[in-house]
């Protein structure tokens, strides 16, 4: 399902100080399930089982990895928003600085990404489930505030005031101005160009001093419950039943993502496990 999030009246709610109904009108925005899908590798990828042990690890214990945006598979994250050179000037601030700023707010901001698709994407499986080898869990959402929805624009669009502002605030530890302009600025970081649209992605940005790459946090801190494990169509017989036993271990339904082949359709569907 799209998500029908107004980041035009959420924007202006915020800009009127109108905290509570902005939050209101986001939260509402937010499924009730969410969707991340998770690669598996093989020998061709250095370390890989390694890599693959601890990502199934942290299913079973019950943790999520965020990352530092420049970690993500994005090169051009956060490139959406560009420091419009003649409105700052304008206003006698030096570029560089407010650049600086931004950019230690953006290293400090680790994210973990989901979609609101359903686990029959194909091509999400095959960008992010390593081709069909990983698998896709859904989340139960107990935690809504926590989650931006992403909204997609066709061209790059230019910031001057609410840096500007946003840096002033904290200069002047202005604390209502730093709550607006704040949340402003990472509604922005939840921009991305409208080529990414068939993701119908949702972020969670969580804010964290104390991180190189990347931390891996529990789910119940940011509101999450895993409901349903969904296993690649390709996915090796070892992970297959790795995945299984975790499954069990939750309490959760798993599924094994197939090819329907005697429909017209084309599209996977999910042969329940357990």
């Amino acid at each position: 399902m799209r998500n029908s999030f107004d980041k035009n009246k959420f924007m202006q709610l915020i800009y009127e100080d109108k905290f509570d109904a902005a939050n209101e009108l986001k939260n509402a925005a937010i499924p009730n399930r969410l969707y991340k899908y998770f690669p598996l590798f093989d020998e061709y990828r250095n370390k890989y089982e390694e890599e693959n042990l601890k990502r199934i690890n942290s299913l079973l214990e019950g943790q999520i990895w965020v990352s530092k945006y420049d970690m993500l598979n994005d090169p051009f994250e956060y490139k959406m928003l560009y420091l419009d050179k003649e409105k700052i000037e304008k206003h006698d601030w030096p570029v560089e600085m407010l650049d600086d700023f931004l950019e230690g707010i953006k290293k400090f901001s680790l994210t973990t990404c989901f979609s609101g698709e359903t686990e029959n994407n194909m091509p999400m499986w095959a960008h992010y489930a390593n081709n069909h080898k990983g698998y896709c869990v859904s989340y139960r959402v107990t935690k809504p505030e926590l989650i931006t929805p992403v909204f997609y624009e066709p061209k790059r669009v230019g910031i001057a005031s609410v840096a500007i502002n946003l840096l002033s605030a904290f200069h002047n530890k202005d604390e209502e101005k730093m709550l607006k302009y704040s949340t402003l600025y990472n509604l922005s970081l939840c921009c991305k160009h409208s080529l990414w649209e068939y993701e119908n992605e949702y972020r969670l940005v969580y804010l964290s001093y104390n991180s190189n790459n990347g931390q891996l946090i529990s789910l119940e801190e940011i509101g999450l419950e895993v409901e349903s494990i969904f296993i690649g169509h390709k996915t090796e017989p070892l992970q297959y039943e790795s995945l299984l036993k975790i499954g069990k271990s939750l309490g959760c339904n798993v599924y094994q993502m197939l090819f329907e082949e005697n429909s017209e359709d084309f599209k996977l569907v999910p042969r329940k496990l357990h």
